[in-house]
Parts: C-alpha cells; sequence; structure tokens
C-alpha cells in the first residue's frame, strides 16, 4: 500500500528558465521523486509518484484536463491503494482543476490535496518545496473522506471554495466562504461508462456593453452548459434589446447557471425586479458557487448524464460544500 501518491501534472513548480521563458524541467521527475521521499520518510510513509506525459503548462488545460486526472489518479488509486493523493499543477486553472477533482474524487477514499508554486522549483526563495510538504503532510494526516483542498502559501484552502486572487504573491488563493456545511454528496451516474468527451461549459460575464448578440454568439460556439456571471444579487441588464428572448431560447436547449461576479453573498434571483425577469427565462439559481466550482459542478453533472429537472436540482443543491443551496 502506498502512503500517498503524488500526481505531477506540469505547471510552474517542474520548470526552469530557458531562453524562451519558463518551460518544462526535464530532470524535475528526479529531484521531485526525491523531494518526496525527503519529507516522507521521517514520516515512516511510503509513497509512489507518476507523472503525466507530457507535463501541461495549465493555461493550455481544456475541458477533458480536469476530469483525464481524476480517470487516471482513480485508475493508479484502485492499484496502489494511497492514504492520500497530492496533485502538482500549475497555478493558472488550479482552482478550476481542484473544484472539479473534488467532485470527480469526492468518494476516492483517499483524501486529495492539490498544490504547485508561484516560481520554479530551482528559484532562489521558491514557494515550491514548502508548498508541497504542506500537501505531502495534510494528504497523509487527513481522514479518508476529507473533503478535497488546496495547499498553498502556508494555508489550507476548501478545492470548491478557492479562486486565484494574485498573480505573484506566494499566498496566491484565498477562499472567502468557508466550506457549506451537510452536503449530501455526489450523485450516481446516469450515462454508464460516461461520455467519450467531457462536456464543455462556458462562463459568460454581464458588462455594461454586453448585448443579446454576444451572448448568443458565446451559445452559438456550441457548449453543453453556460455559467453566467451577473451582477450582485443575480442581476443582468434585462431591458437590453434582445436579451430576454436570447436567455430563454439558450436556457430552453441547454443549462444556464446564474451565479454573482461578488466575492462573497451569492445570487438571490426573487430579490431585484430585473433578476426575477431573469430567473422567469429558465437559468438555474447558483447560490454562492465561485466561477469555478461552477463550471466544474455543471461539467461534472452533465458527464454523468443529468439534464433537465434531475439537473436544476442537484446544481441547487450542496453536494461536497460547494453552496449554501439554494434560499427559500
Amino acid at each position: 500500500m502506498a502512503g500517498v501518491l503524488v500526481f505531477a501534472t506540469g505547471g510552474t513548480i517542474g520548470m526552469r528558465e530557458t531562453e524562451a521563458g519558463l518551460a518544462p524541467d526535464p530532470e524535475f521527475p528526479d529531484i521531485l521523486e526525491g523531494v518526496v521521499a525527503r519529507v516522507c520518510r521521517p514520516l515512516g510513509i511510503e509513497h509512489r509518484v507518476n507523472h503525466l506525459l507530457p507535463a501541461i503548462d495549465s493555461s493550455n488545460a481544456d475541458a477533458d484536463t480536469a476530469p483525464g486526472i481524476a480517470r487516471a489518479i482513480r485508475a493508479r488509486a484502485r492499484l496502489q491503494r494511497p492514504r492520500g493523493v497530492v496533485v502538482t499543477h500549475g497555478t493558472d486553472t488550479l482552482a478550476y482543476t481542484a473544484a472539479r477533482l473534488a467532485f470527480d474524487l469526492a468518494d476516492l477514499g483517499a483524501p486529495v490535496v492539490v498544490t504547485g508554486s508561484q516560481l520554479p522549483h530551482g528559484s532562489l526563495g521558491t514557494d515550491a518545496f514548502d508548498n508541497l510538504s504542506l500537501a505531502l503532510r495534510t494528504a497523509v494526516r487527513a481522514s479518508p473522506g476529507a473533503p478535497a483542498s488546496i495547499a498553498f502559501g502556508g494555508g489550507l484552502l476548501p478545492a470548491v471554495r478557492a479562486t486565484k486572487h494574485d498573480s505573484r504573491a506566494f499566498q496566491a488563493f484565498r477562499a472567502e466562504l468557508p466550506l457549506a456545511a451537510s452536503p449530501e454528496g455526489v450523485p450516481a451516474s446516469r450515462s454508464g461508462d460516461g461520455p467519450t468527451r467531457s462536456a464543455r461549459v462556458l462562463a459568460f460575464r454581464f458588462t455594461p456593453a454586453v448585448t443579446a448578440a454576444d451572448l448568443t454568439a458565446a451559445a452559438g460556439a456550441g457548449p453543453q452548459g453556460i455559467v453566467l456571471e451577473c451582477y450582485g444579487s443575480g442581476n443582468g441588464p434585462m431591458a437590453r434589446p434582445g436579451m430576454l428572448g436570447a436567455l430563454r431560447e439558450i436556457a430552453a436547449s441547454i443549462p444556464v447557471v446564474a451565479i454573482t461576479q461578488c466575492a462573497i453573498g451569492g445570487v438571490d434571483l426573487g430579490r431585484y425586479a430585473v433578476g426575477r425577469e431573469l430567473a422567469a427565462t429558465g437559468v438555474i439559481d447558483g447560490s454562492d458557487l465561485t466561477v469555478e466550482a461552477a463550471i466544474a459542478k455543471l461539467g461534472y453533472l452533465l458527464d454523468l448524464g443529468y439534464r433537465g429537472d434531475e439537473l436544476r436540482s442537484l446544481m441547487e443543491r450542496n453536494l461536497v460544500g460547494e453552496c449554501s443551496g439554494v434560499r427559500g
């Protein structure tokens, strides 16, 4: 039994300086093996390191990246039965991947901790080894059913509440809200072995210049779902020509989840008249989901095969601590 399974996917932590900028370091696998051994040996913990090949720059992550990582981890966990799992990842999309892993691996039976670094492992004053050590220690000490987390900048954050807020500081991530209480757990699959490709979910942000044509164009790109980043408590430019009709038509064909652009508070679609107009188009109330968690949750449920009223019901409920649930 491996005490901890480390799954390296790429990112700044495994890069080095080159004439063309930061790029994957071919020596990193050996370096990572040594660092993991130095942390685990005094704890009396066995370890196993696996690498995603080829390593990716996390800014190139797509809809299949996080689900693919989850499938690879689950396959290895069946063989190695780890006490905990650590995933190293680039910071650009780390919060998106961590949120998706929180759903995909909620029933793994081993805590999942995602980490990375702001500076490459070989840079002076790098944060790579402190973050990795924190992640490893957390993964082997947490309870088997502990929720997925992010270890970064000396702190632990719930994966379904975290977002990247600083492009330079070592404390790159924050979670404005704690895990929501009384999660219900992940649902069973509706789609057998699952899709060959993961659902593509886009985020669309309301801004003062947005038109109905912009929203229609986003939906016309063929996503399987849209996360609508609304103003305040769930408001949008409903008086904009064609906006109500566009939203109604889109929501009739694919799920549209409304969340707030604010860091704290969540949506309350019944508070304002414009919010009620938005709700009447058929959008789903996203409660206080972050954009990362909303994309992860909607994609996850679509991949499981949920549609229609079942999908709406699950989106509005707290599955793994990601949201407080719909009011009233």
